[in-house]
């Protein structure tokens, strides 16, 4: 809805998915040097992925850059414009589980899982799925016909969670976790393939660069915990990682997660309807 020279209103909805892989820090190691190495190297180490589908409804004004007078068939035949507004989406982030639980290579859903603890006492809470957010962006819009516009847009969506990826703090106790299959998905360092490509992992590569060594967590192997009442079971990690309190994500989600959308858009102006004035003559 066009309102004045300059301002116009609009309400979107928006599909789209957001994915990341630890893996594919592999392909570059050798790119990098020093510190940038070594948080690459971290990273493929701790092997973590996942997909999030994000359903979006938002509301939000564009302000023109160039006035735009008179009838809608004489408006400027490029016009670059700044927009702002707040959305509110739908997110669900989703990993494959691993081999040996029941639901092996199928997408399962991170958050009621609580993979890092969440919902249990001494832990945050479940993050939600429905959350708030902000959107500001720009574009430009190319008159193309008397009543269509080509457009190109970008927006930027800051969020109020660091949970997009369910990868926001520190690594929980596993004995705290309810299920054998949220112990596995909260760490999966020592995993030999990677669940998202099916591609065999170096471990024994990471292994000689950082001196990290596959540990077991529990059963009748020696507790790496050093405390009594292991978990029981065979949960493996790579040193470094899994333990109570390693960093898993930013270390305790003093940092947002954003998204960004990009992309082109054909307007078409459905009415240019006047009420005309009453005279009284």
């Amino acid at each position: 809805r066009k309102i004045g020279s300059r301002l116009r209103l609009r309400g979107s909805f928006g599909y789209g998915r957001v994915t990341g892989n630890d893996f594919n820090s592999s392909q570059n190691f050798n790119d990098f040097d020093g510190e940038v190495k070594m948080k690459k190297m971290a990273r493929y180490g701790r092997n973590l992925h996942f997909r999030n589908d994000i359903k979006e409804l938002a509301f939000s004004a564009t302000f023109d850059l160039f006035k735009s007078n008179g009838r809608y068939y004489r408006r400027r035949a490029f016009t670059p414009y700044a927009l702002a507004g707040v959305a509110v989406y739908h997110h669900n982030p989703k990993a494959k589980a691993p081999e040996g639980v029941a639901d092996a290579g199928k997408w399962v859903a991170l958050q009621p899982l609580g993979t890092e603890g969440q919902g249990k006492e001494g832990y945050q809470k479940k993050y939600g799925r429905i959350q708030p957010a902000l959107l500001i962006g720009g574009g430009v819009r190319v008159r193309v016909t008397d009543r269509l516009d080509l457009g190109f847009e970008f927006g930027w969506r800051v969020l109020f969670t660091n949970h997009l990826d369910d990868v926001g703090g520190n690594y929980a106790d596993l004995r705290d976790l309810d299920s054998q299959l949220a112990r596995r998905m909260s760490d999966r360092s020592a995993e030999k393939t990677d669940a998202m490509t099916g591609k065999v992992r170096d471990i024994a590569g990471i292994q000689n660069v950082v001196g990290m060594q596959i540990q077991n967590f529990g059963g009748a192997a020696p507790n790496v915990y050093g405390i009594a009442n292991p978990v029981q079971g065979e949960y493996y990690r790579l040193g470094s990682y899994g333990l109570k309190g390693d960093k898993r994500g930013n270390g305790g989600g003093q940092k947002n997660d954003v998204y960004t959308t990009i992309g082109f858009q054909l307007n078409y102006i459905l009415t240019s309807k006047r009420i005309p004035r009453y005279s009284g003559n």
